[in-house]
């Protein structure tokens, strides 16, 4: 068996120290470049692969990537609008401190768990996720930083989130304020059991995700403030399709005629409110406003264009990536959120 070529033979035959060898291949930019280009001759002559990831990590104490954990599968994170503007932000930040991302999905713990436990990674980036579970222990036994992202974890290192509970009072007063007294709420999936369709005031009290705990207190305050009770606002519990929300508000309105204010928590699900609202023969914005949550481009595309509650995804993704690179510990930032009043709500 042929001896395994080392960093050390390839500076040797290069003629340079050891550490210029190792910035060729880890910062090039500190090693003239006719230099640079005679030590990676060298290392393809002699069969050398670049440098070992774990060897590295011993030597440095840094494997140079961020890993990203998101509770959906991939195939979400890559299609859903905000998913791909956080990712995004993450990305531009590990692209300007010269840093690789490692997505995780969450859907199936045990291999998350895997993933968690071999990545080779400086920090950990969790978002929508509860507390409550094996993977953030997973996560926290590694005893590296943790930035939760629209969620609350104790003993993270950072948090960012929006002021979920002022956006969603800055949208319900908005359409009391355009005339609407008859509401339903449509709500992202409230805690890690799915129990999609009517939410009753048991399954409103089991809330655990943060961002839907935060967005009906946010609700429910402003239209408490304008005299409407919870008890008599239809509360839905949707997979954030549109084609689920389109399916749940169709049969809604058709069962309930009165409503003429939906508030969607998300705009993926106000996109499929629209639709379903047309398919039960409504008039928005005559006599039903929609209103959405995020602000994604699509939004201005809808017909009515969509009125939402306007976050900025890509800076959130930044600025949880900054922190978790960073040596910020136990910071925590909220990031404000903005009206966008469209043709939905006018």
């Amino acid at each position: 068996m042929s001896k395994r070529v080392r960093l050390l033979d390839v500076a040797k035959a290069a003629g340079v120290s050891q550490g210029t060898a190792s910035n060729a291949f880890g910062k090039p930019d500190l090693v003239r470049a006719e230099v640079r280009e005679r030590i990676l001759q060298v290392a393809k002559e002699l069969g050398y692969r670049g440098p070992h990831v774990m060897a590295r990590m011993l030597r440095t104490g840094k494997a140079g990537a961020l890993g990203v954990v998101f509770p959906d599968n991939l195939e979400y994170a890559f299609s859903d609008p905000v998913a791909i503007e956080l990712l995004r932000g993450i990305g531009r930040e590990c692209a300007r401190q010269a840093v690789n991302m490692m997505i995780i999905s969450a859907e199936n713990p045990e291999q998350a768990i895997a993933a968690i436990n071999n990545a080779a990674v400086d920090a950990f980036l969790v978002h929508c996720y509860s507390d409550d579970n094996d993977i953030i222990s997973a996560i926290q036994r590694r005893n590296q930083p943790l930035v939760c992202i629209d969620t609350d974890i104790a003993g993270a290192a950072g948090t960012v989130v929006l002021d979920d509970f002022a956006g969603a009072a800055m949208a319900a007063q908005h359409l009391i304020d355009c005339g609407a007294r008859k509401f339903a709420i449509l709500s992202l999936q409230a805690n890690e059991a799915e129990n999609f369709g009517p939410m009753n005031a048991k399954r409103r009290g089991a809330v655990s995700h943060r961002v839907v705990r935060e967005r009906l207190g946010g609700y429910h305050d402003s239209l408490q403030k304008a005299g409407i009770a919870v008890d008599d606002v239809i509360h839905i519990e949707c997979e954030n399709l549109s084609s689920h929300s389109a399916q749940m508000v169709e049969a809604m309105l058709r069962r309930n005629p009165e409503i003429d204010g939906i508030l969607a928590m998300s705009d993926v699900i106000a996109i499929g409110a629209l639709d379903g609202a047309r398919a039960a023969g409504r008039n928005v914005p005559a006599d039903l406003k929609v209103m959405g949550y995020d602000g994604i481009a699509e939004g201005e595309r809808t017909d009515p264009p969509l009125s939402s509650i306007r976050q900025d995804s890509v800076e959130k993704g930044r600025l949880a990536a900054e922190m978790a690179l960073g040596d910020i510990n136990g910071d925590s930032r909220i990031l404000e959120t903005s009206l966008l009043v469209r043709g939905s709500s006018r």
